[in-house]
């Protein structure tokens, strides 16, 4: 039985990624600062801090990892900072020191989750990954900054192995309703009002999490090695499709008030998913519709925990 670590287990990637790999029989680690949602016995949690090399170095000392997989972020491309130094501790430094760690101990294997919505900054067509990086966000150019690192990090370790993943906009159970498709179904379903920043025909890629948990876990046992790959549908659903399809599901209508665009927003961003539909046989994506309404049973689940 293999064995996978996840920097990031508790958050919405995480979570989802557990649940995936623990039911195809992977023992999985999970190295977070809070619980994981997911409860199976080939899971194991670790509790602490990233930047904490001493709980790191025994997780590799107690646990015979075959793989990383990171999935780690402390902020989003909204959030408004006052300082940076706790979150480069945290996203850069602490990544650097992960590889280091990784190193020492001959695990020799990583997935790094970075951003295909915010990496690449403004572009008025699909986007290859060889498009210009120019991220308009500091969420952005912090993932960037780690994908270069990795690339200079094999320069002097030619053993180690990386997989750089650019998800689109990816949503589904276990997200906090605060992104954009969470906002609409609870919204919706609650018949709230609800802020629309930026243009409603705004164009996104959005992407269902069980097809990046699917395309993640076939990379782990993949040859394409040392390269990034664009996780997206390659098709763009506008704002107002969203709103349109929350009404249909919930059978309610939702009152919207239009705001000024958010800083480090884009209006147009489409992955040109070719690659990975190459390298990965991955050619069939869940709907934006079919993916909300699985998206849906959850959103009631959680507005109904928090009546009590």
């Amino acid at each position: 039985m293999k064995t996978v670590l996840i920097v990031g287990g508790s958050g919405f990637i995480g979570s989802n990624l557990i649940q995936y790999f623990c039911a195809r029989n992977y023992k999985v680690v999970n190295f977070s600062r809070s619980p994981c949602l997911i409860n199976n016995s080939n899971l194991t949690n670790v509790y602490g801090d990233c930047t904490n090399i001493v709980i790191l170095n025994e997780i590799f000392l107690n646990h015979k990892v075959d793989l990383v997989i990171h999935s780690l972020m402390s902020f989003s491309a909204y959030d408004k900072l006052d300082s940076c130094q706790v979150h480069t501790s945290t996203n850069l430094s602490a990544f650097i020191d992960l590889t280091n760690i990784m190193k020492n101990h001959c695990v020799n294997h990583l997935i790094y989750i970075s951003s295909g919505g915010s990496i690449y900054g403004v572009s008025d067509r699909p986007i290859k990954e060889t498009h210009e990086i120019a991220p308009v966000s500091f969420y952005g150019w912090m993932k960037e900054v780690s994908e270069n690192y990795l690339q200079f990090f094999i320069r002097n370790n030619p053993d180690f192995k990386y997989i750089i993943f650019r998800p689109a906009n990816v949503y589904g159970r276990f997200q906090k309703l605060d992104r954009l498709i969470g906002v609409a179904l609870k919204s919706a379903y609650l018949s709230l009002p609800m802020k629309i920043f930026g243009d409603l025909n705004t164009q996104k890629d959005y992407i269902h999490i069980n097809d990046l948990c699917e395309v993640i876990f076939k990379a782990c046992n993949s040859t394409q090695w040392n390269d990034v790959y664009n996780i997206g549908s390659g098709i763009g659903t506008s704002t107002l499709k969203i709103i349109e399809y929350a009404q249909d599901i919930t059978k309610n209508k939702i009152k919207l008030n239009l705001e000024k665009q958010k800083n480090g927003d884009v209006s147009f961003n489409i992955l040109n998913v070719d690659k990975i539909n190459r390298d990965f046989d991955k050619n069939t994506f869940i709907s934006v519709k079919d993916g909300m309404n699985d998206m849906y049973e959850y959103v009631i689940e959680t507005l109904d925990k928090e009546k009590y």
